[in-house]
């Protein structure tokens, strides 16, 4: 696969806490593990929230097709964007 910037900046995601909405309203928080060529989303230490209920669930894959919007959190936090 070519590295491009595009590539290059999603592997600078990597490990970082992330926050997905889904198409039915849930929000996922965890770690950004991988992303795959169908824009499906892995993330770790995932906690799913769901109207005022929170719940833990581990490891998660988002399918691209159910992803609204997607947020890394902390950017601020990161070396390589201070």
């Amino acid at each position: 696969m070519a590295d491009t910037p595009k590539i290059r900046q999603l592997r600078s995601y990597l490990n970082l806490r992330t926050r997905i909405t889904a198409s039915d309203n849930r929000v996922f928080n965890g770690i950004f593990m991988c992303i795959d060529k169908y824009k499906n989303i892995i993330l770790s230490q995932t906690e799913e929230f769901r109207d005022a209920e929170k719940r833990f669930g581990g490891l998660v894959m988002i399918p691209g097709k159910h992803i609204i919007k997607a947020e890394i959190e902390d950017l601020e936090l990161s070396d390589e964007y201070t």
